[in-house]
């Protein structure tokens, strides 16, 4: 019968088994200490990345929603722009633009400030950033710009009315005065009382005999120069030509409209006239802002 394999005994005595507690006890608070700083790199390499990939799906949503609002707002500044050109013509072939006010008023431009707030433009690309900052300001300004003109228009209707009726039938509204000058017979300009026409259909027409001006503080009855010499002391006024008026004073409402009309159009279209000077419009800020929107998050 083979021998029993002798069992191995080994007793620890009480200070023995101190030190090896002490030991593992130490080992398990270094792995402890280890893997503390290992899961703390971890939740800041993977918060990092879940903070980034959040970033960019805000950039990207924001990129597309901005895009379709552009695409509108382009829509409508397109469609102003169209409006403004039918005003300037009408004003030129001396017709007041009602149907062309009238439609100012129900056309707005879709875009401002207030489009950029939540749409993450802080993460996009800083030319995108300030193309979108433009794009909203020079949209509102145009609006004001719109609004500003249709006051306007609505407000001085009559005047202009009036004013685009006497290209078939003029009126004199400015008369010359002669008085004695230092160095000899002097002419001054005066604005008549009330404007008269210069011809009229009407049977027994007649120009206004005298007219009463304004003299410092009183007003003055002076009568219209017929014949003789015109240097009295109450000088008798001569009518001015209606037609040789605008050369010299033109009339600064008719001016001012067409001209605030045609700054607005270029405004929003650009003018593209002289290669050497060209000048961008809102409509092409807003084709090149789709466009970058487009490769935001690419």
């Amino acid at each position: 019968m083979p021998p029993r394999a002798a069992t191995l005994k080994i007793e620890l005595d009480e200070e023995s088994l101190a030190i090896q507690k002490k030991k593992q006890g130490s080992k398990t608070l270094v792995l402890a200490g280890v893997t503390a700083v290992v899961g703390a790199l971890l939740g800041i390499v993977i918060g990092g990345g879940m903070e980034r990939r959040k970033s960019h799906n805000i950039a990207l949503e924001g990129s597309k929603l901005l895009a379709e609002e552009v695409d509108k707002a382009n829509g409508e500044i397109e469609k102003l722009a169209d409006v403004l050109k039918k005003a300037k013509l009408a004003l030129g072939e001396s017709q007041y633009p009602e149907n062309e006010v009238k439609a100012l008023g129900a056309i707005n431009i879709p875009f401002d400030g207030t489009y950029l707030v939540g749409k993450g433009i802080g993460l996009m690309p800083t030319d995108v950033n300030r193309l979108l900052v433009k794009f909203a300001g020079d949209s509102e300004r145009a609006n004001d710009q719109k609004d500003r003109l249709q006051r306007v228009l609505n407000g001085m209707k009559g005047p202009v009315t009036e004013l685009l009726a006497e290209k078939d039938a003029p009126k004199v509204r400015w008369g010359v005065s002669v008085g004695r000058g230092p160095q000899g017979p002097l002419a001054s300009m005066v604005t008549l009382p009330a404007p008269f026409l210069v011809t009229s259909k009407e049977n027994g027409y007649k120009w206004p005999s005298e007219f009463e001006l304004q003299q410092g503080n009183k007003k003055v009855k002076v009568g219209r120069y017929e014949k003789g010499d015109p240097i009295e002391e109450t000088a008798p006024v001569i009518p001015v030509d209606p037609g040789t008026q605008g050369g010299v004073c033109p009339s600064d409402t008719l001016i001012r409209l067409a001209r605030e009309l045609g700054e607005l159009e270029t405004t929003l279209r650009g003018d593209k006239s002289d290669p050497t000077d060209e000048r961008t419009g809102l409509v092409d800020t807003g084709n090149g802002l789709r466009e970058k929107l487009k490769t935001v998050g690419q």
